[in-house]
């Protein structure tokens, strides 16, 4: 005897078109619920990640300092016989972290972040470059002119700008300073302290120009000298 289809178990039954058109659009609803979350705690990792290294320049500037008379990196590297050459405004931030290397870190990692557009044009290192920072191998920003006994709420490195001339950053995440959207940065200070700055520490008034608030009671970007604050004797250097 011939079951009538209406009356068939629900075990022999398939699904209708309906009702996998309807699965397909709570999970895909579920999905565009998942995917800020992702990102957002894929983002904090990342961020978690460059704070680490961070500290480690900070730690290895620390490092320097303590052998040079609580001066921080101030010229390029020594050749041979010949002394190095003072840094100064235009110079890269390169070259200060060259002093670094292999004294006091021998790893060049800590000056890489991938997703920064700064860090896009790197090349392979070869056996005479070891110890160079070479282009593409750093996004962190220098304030060239500080010491160990300058203000310990003075920024002595942080996530590159867009430039040593332009210091603020963009939510356009494929330029120069937009490795964070401009919403985030991560800083280390005089006293080897180092901290992510959000939001709250930011100011977003123009998302392609966002800057890092400074402590300054009369406010301002956090890397600008003006008269109460860094003052003009401080450069920032940006990566190469």
């Amino acid at each position: 005897m011939k079951i009538p289809s209406s009356i068939r178990s629900p075990q022999q039954r398939g699904f209708t078109l309906i009702e996998l058109l309807v699965v397909i659009s709570i999970i895909a609803i579920l999905a565009g619920f998942a995917m800020p979350v992702f990102t957002s705690a894929q983002k904090k990792g990342r961020i978690t990640d460059s704070l680490n290294n961070c500290k480690q320049v900070a730690l290895a500037l620390r490092m320097y300092a303590g052998d040079n008379d609580g001066q921080y990196p101030a010229t390029t590297v020594p050749v041979g016989s010949t002394p190095g050459t003072p840094l100064a405004q235009g110079s890269y931030s390169n070259d200060a972290f060259n002093n670094l290397m292999p004294k006091y870190t021998t790893s060049k990692k800590i000056f890489i972040n991938k997703n920064s557009a700064y860090c896009k044009t790197a090349t392979a290192d070869t056996a005479g470059d070891l110890n160079t920072i070479k282009v593409g191998q750093n996004d962190w920003l220098y304030m060239l002119g500080l010491s160990d006994t300058s203000d310990a709420r003075y920024p002595l490195i942080a996530t590159a700008t867009k430039s040593a001339s332009d210091l603020t950053y963009t939510n356009v995440t494929s330029a120069k300073g937009g490795v964070w959207a401009g919403t985030d940065a991560v800083v280390a200070f005089c006293d080897g302290s180092a901290k992510p700055m959000s939001t709250k520490d930011m100011n977003l008034t123009t998302p392609t120009a966002t800057f890092i608030n400074s402590p300054d009671p009369a406010g301002g970007n956090i890397f600008t000298g003006t008269e109460t604050w860094m003052g003009t004797t401080v450069y920032p250097l940006a990566p190469e």
